[in-house]
């Protein structure tokens, strides 16, 4: 089957969405389908210069390049951007309307044959639209994979900006009125972009059950098929037994390492560690990403004397020396309800590696963290129980060594069941012709 790929990120950046999709490419390669790609081109090649706006307004459209995993990947057009919402937003729009335009010129050209079916990568919104509107165009079925559980995480926007600091005057004019204009859109769109998909993706069982739900209360459309492919792709460190410095007693070192966002809302952390010292404890804490949040931490950092260092992104080099260092990781999202179908991909990876998890969490990420018996689990934003969480491990060390069961787990979801789905989900797409 020839598919074509529609993404907001690709080869050689190595986020997670990049990551998630180099391995699924992988998968639906080695199972001989041939594999096309639209999207823009990685960030560190992204220039403001005249030159190269024009050329990528203008949709000029160079040769293919061949992927690892020997896809062939057009880049389309991009708008320069930062950490902005509002410039996020629009930058995901123009390179949206771009996938649709490279992809019917593509096709019109003889460029390559016409795919056989689309796949619109999303938590970036205007891609399920663009997926929609290029399989219509182009007349052949289209795949939603979903990672985040839009729409029902637009009802939060009142609350992205919590942790990031003050918003810009742009930012509090847009909430009084466009933001929610977007949302009633957002909501009415996409859940008839997701009923009249042939199949959607998703990340996990608490997001595909929330869908079902939905889908059930609306009206006849045929209901796609739901299949959960979970973010178990290889990991970038391999740190097996990762720990190597000796444990000092009394101390617990904590690692936190992935996106210090909007969703994080990593001071409940600090708050935590505070009062940890407090009670007469001394955490140690670690904070290794980058984010919208990144110069609101440092700052509150900043005010204490609390032991906490917060690093830039690491490479996965540099990235081994920090687990090393850890007695246990942390796994943290706010508490919003959304976000129970969401399981940060940092929980695999840490799973892989066998280091003990310490999980503020709810939904599915706590259920998979405590039935694979991979650490311990406290409600998200109450930084009185994590801290009391890491007071207990300080006190019994030997709740830092976990099972061999997550790993196991982990192993066969990658190897086995992954690619199982994936053949199962190709073979009843082509079953619906």
């Amino acid at each position: 089957m020839r598919i074509l790929v529609l993404s907001q990120y690709w080869w050689p950046e190595n986020g997670v969405p990049q990551r998630r999709w180099s391995w699924l490419t992988s998968i639906l390669i080695k199972q001989g389908h041939e594999v096309y790609v639209i999207a823009p081109p990685p960030r560190e090649k992204k220039s403001t210069s005249v030159g190269v706006f024009h050329r990528h307004v203008s949709l000029t459209i160079a040769d293919p390049e061949v992927g690892p995993s020997g896809e062939y990947i057009y880049r389309c057009g991009y708008l320069a951007t930062n950490s902005s919402l509002t410039y996020r937003a629009l930058n995901q729009a123009f390179v949206a309307l771009s996938t649709v335009m490279v992809g019917v010129r593509l096709c019109r050209d003889g460029r390559f044959p016409k795919p056989e079916l689309l796949v619109g990568t999303v938590p970036a919104l205007p891609t399920a639209l663009a997926t929609r509107l290029l399989a219509k165009l182009l007349q052949v079925r289209y795949v939603i994979d979903l990672r985040d559980a839009w729409p029902d995480l637009v009802d939060y926007s009142a609350l992205w900006n919590q942790g990031v600091g003050k918003m810009s005057r742009r930012e509090r004019v847009l909430r009084r009125g466009p933001v929610q204009l977007v949302s009633r859109y957002v909501k009415k769109m996409l859940p008839a972009i997701y009923k009249r998909s042939s199949a959607m993706i998703l990340t996990s069982d608490y997001l595909r059950e929330s869908l079902l739900e939905q889908m059930r209360a609306g009206d006849r459309l045929e209901q796609p098929r739901f299949v959960t492919i979970r973010n178990v792709f290889p990991a970038q460190v391999d740190a097996r037994g990762a720990r190597t410095e000796a444990r000092t007693p009394g101390e617990l070192n904590v690692l936190y390492a992935g996106t210090l966002g909007r969703a994080q809302q990593l001071s409940n952390a600090v708050e935590a560690v505070r009062i940890a010292r407090e009670k007469g404890y001394e955490v140690n804490l670690r904070l290794v990403g980058a984010g919208a949040t990144s110069r609101a931490l440092r700052a509150q950092v900043r005010a204490t004397d609390l032991p906490i260092k917060i690093y830039g992104k690491a490479n996965p080099e540099t990235l081994s020396g920090h687990y090393a260092w850890a007695d246990t990781a942390l796994v943290h999202l706010t508490d919003w309800e959304p976000l129970k179908a969401a399981v940060p991909s940092k929980t695999f990876e840490l799973m892989r590696m066998g280091i003990h998890i310490s999980g503020s969490v709810a939904g599915e990420a706590a259920d998979l963290i405590e039935s694979l018996e991979a650490g311990d689990v406290v409600p998200p934003q109450d930084p009185l129980a994590l801290a009391n969480l890491w007071c207990e491990l300080i006190d019994d060390r030997s709740r830092l060594s976990i099972s061999a069961k997550a790993r196991s787990w982990i192993d066969q979801e990658e190897s086995v069941e992954t690619p199982r789905k994936v053949r199962a989900l190709i073979q009843s797409i082509k079953d619906q012709h």
